[in-house]
């Protein structure tokens, strides 16, 4: 799941938009907060915060990659209509990609922003000829 700009939120409004009417679910590495738009075209907006407090530049890119390979690999099973917002924190930059995803699908289900997974279906095995 690639995130286009269009995709992104990127004005400080939006953020506080979230932030002030939205609700936040806080775990050990991140922080979601989370706003319901009935009238949002895409699934789903998404905003990445990383401050300083997390370390250098390329402690921080290196949080923003792993926190967008999370959302390309289960941004699908997001239920639609909704703008998130990711707040690292400090201690995000001594955590697994593992350890990051576990919370980050935690937090989506105490938010109750998750739908079940997607029903496998196998193809029928051919009879023996």
């Amino acid at each position: 799941m690639r995130f286009p700009r269009s995709r992104r939120i990127l004005r400080r409004a939006d953020f506080r938009r979230v932030r002030n009417r939205g609700k936040s679910v806080a775990g050990r590495f991140l922080v979601l907060g989370y706003l319901a738009d009935p009238d949002l075209v895409e699934p789903m907006r998404v905003g990445i915060i990383t401050t300083r407090k997390i370390g250098g530049a390329v402690v921080r890119n290196r949080v923003r990659r792993r926190l967008r390979g999370i959302l390309q690999r289960t941004g699908d099973r997001v239920i639609p209509g909704h703008w998130l917002v990711f707040v690292a924190r400090s201690s995000a930059a001594s955590a697994t990609t593992a350890q990051l995803e576990k919370e980050w699908k935690w937090m989506l289900r105490k938010a109750s922003l998750l739908r079940s997974e997607p029903a496998r279906t196998e193809s029928p095995e051919s009879p023996p000829s």
